[in-house]
This record gives C-alpha cells, structure tokens and sequence, in this order.
C-alpha cells in the first residue's frame, strides 16, 4: 500500500486539491450518528456525517478514531477540526480522544478503538520511540494507522506521516535570529528531545547556524519538555550562566512563553523565537515585547490532509508515506493576518 518516501511540500491550495479528489468508492448516504462516551474514557467522543461518500461495500459508515496530543495546546485543538471538518464531509465517524500527554492514556484510548473495532486509527504520538509498541498493536488488530505532527519511531508501520516541515522551521528561525541580532552574539536553544518534529526544528536551525553564522554561538541546547514552566525554569538557568545572551530559539511556544517569563522578569533585551502561532505568542509579538516570531503550522490542514488520506486507505488507494506542509514567519508585520 505505501509508495516509495516522498517529502511533498503543500500548499493550501495543493492540499484541498487533494482533498477534493481522494476518495473514489462511495456509498449510500446515511443519517447522522452521534457516539456516546464509553465507560473507560472521560474524554468527550465525537462523532460525524452529514453524507456518506467513503465506507464499506455494504454501505455501513466507516468509523475512524483519533488519538491526539493534547488539547491543552490551540495547535492541536485546530487538528481536531480539520479532521472533523473533512470527517463530515465524507460521512465518517470521528472518534476524538485527549490523553492529555500521557502515553499510559494513550495507549488506553487505542485499546479502546481496537475493541470496537473502528476501520482506521490516527494518532499524534506522546512519544516518537516509546509509541513503537502502540503502533504494533494496532498492527496486529489489522487496523491502518497514520500519525499527524509527531512521527513514530519506535517500530511497526505506519501507512502515512502528515506533519510540518519542521527542518524549514529550524532554518527560518536561525535567519531570522541572525538578521535581528546582526549576525554575531549568543543564542540558547529550548527543546524536546522526545519529539520528532520538535527535533527537526533543532536540527535545522543548528544546521543552518553551522553553515551560515560563524559568528553566532549556540551556548546551550535544553529541553524545556514542552512545558511553559520547564521553559521558564531552563531559561532562568541559562540566563543566569549567560546574561549577555541575544537571543532564545524555542521550538514550541509554550516554552517560548515561559523564556519570556524568565527575560522579563531579568528586564534584558533577549530576543525569543517561538514556534507554533498560539495566541498567547502571537499577542506578545504584536506587543512588540521580547517575543519577537513564531511559525504558523497551518494546523486545519494538516487535519484536512490526514483525514483525506485515511479516507484513501480505507478505498483501498495507495498515499504517500511522507507529506510535509509548508510553514509560515510570523512577525509584527504580518500577524494581525494570524490574529483574526
């Protein structure tokens, strides 16, 4: 079922020319269900379709369970309606669920779906290695299963990865840094080295330093676990062994955020890069405080695109194993676009 790897950059438009033709088997239409929450989960199960143009030959509504991250985060809450939105026009159900970060829960809601027996499963790992065992699960029940934003690692197949084109990010993040503080001084960087795409976003930036600004140190590389506090924490620490520091580089806005916290509260002039587009971030930057830019990773897609591909699957189509879309630079000039 799986072509050979290809990283395709998307467009908005690339993608919902996509979206518009990837399911070829149609059935019946049928009424609107609405699915009740099961005993062994607290989350909220939803359920959609409005009219039914993928399912299987008997025309019974294929069912398609979603796993996220958390939505704790407006990145991942802005998936789920992508999913949802695609979700409806097809006539699938959608089945979301929240572990909240925690891949014990996680693993239960994949339980959960493998015993009722949904057609497909997409899932935003809380883990890249440690969901290997997830995957392979879902293997053995003979479910499909795609992951969105955050690959997994850790072994069994995965039909199709749908996220940012994290690497760019990296590599816009250190030009920019560079133009701002002149192209020589100090940079940190806050990370997460458990997540794949988060590591891409390192990976390119260091890179990009590397190649283009002998004069610009990386002083230090900490991950901040995702978590504002932890960003704050891990700044305070760098920032006490380098007062003179230009600039952080942080890969997820929740982290940048809590960097802010630490910077302001010093009152420097250190310069933050985020990554992500919350709203929090976004509002600082039109604020024109230490927070400077983050990245849009027009989230709606990447639901948009990973719906539409299971929907491919489950016609028994072939789809990429790697789709990769494109990422934007969100300074004060442009994000009062972001902030609508």
């Amino acid at each position: 079922m799986k072509k050979k790897l290809a990283a395709i950059v998307l467009t908005t438009a690339m993608i919902m020319g996509s979206i518009a033709g990837c399911s070829s088997k149609k059935a019946e239409p049928e009424a609107p269900q609405t699915a009740g929450e099961t005993p062994a989960e607290e989350e909220t199960e939803e359920a959609a379709g409005t009219e039914a143009d993928a399912g299987t030959d008997s025309g019974e509504k294929l069912v398609v369970g979603f796993s996220n991250w958390s939505r704790s985060f407006e990145f991942y809450v802005s998936i789920e309606e992508g999913l949802q939105k695609i979700a409806d026009e097809k006539g699938i159900e959608l089945i979301t669920q929240d572990p909240d970060g925690d891949l014990t829960k996680q693993t239960q809601q994949l339980e959960n779906f493998i015993t009722r027996k949904v057609d497909g499963i997409i899932i935003v790992p809380i883990d890249s290695e440690a969901s290997g065992d997830e995957v392979k699960m879902v293997n053995e029940a003979g479910i499909p299963i795609i992951t969105l934003d955050i690959a997994a690692l850790g072994g069994g197949e995965t039909l199709s990865h749908i996220e940012s084109n994290n690497y760019m990010g990296g590599e816009k993040s250190a030009e920019y840094i560079a133009e701002q503080i002149g192209g020589k001084g100090k940079v940190a960087v806050i990370d997460n080295p458990t997540i794949t795409s988060l590591i891409a976003r390192t990976d390119g930036f260091k890179d990009t330093m590397e190649e283009k600004y002998p004069d610009i140190e990386i002083v230090s590389i900490q991950s901040g676990d995702s978590q504002r506090e932890k960003g704050m924490e891990v700044a305070e620490n760098i920032l006490q062994k380098n007062p003179d520091l230009d600039a952080f580089y942080c890969t997820n806005d929740m982290m940048g955020l809590g960097a802010l916290q630490a910077v302001q509260a010093k009152g420097l002039d250190t310069i933050i890069i985020g990554f992500g587009a919350e709203k929090e971030a976004l509002t600082e930057i039109k604020n024109d405080t230490n927070y400077k830019a983050s990245f849009s990773q027009e989230p709606v897609s990447m639901g948009e695109t990973g719906m539409s591909i299971m929907a491919q699957i489950l016609n028994g189509e072939e789809v990429e194993d790697f789709i990769a879309v494109d990422v934007g630079l969100i300074t004060i000039d442009n994000v009062d676009e972001y902030l609508k």
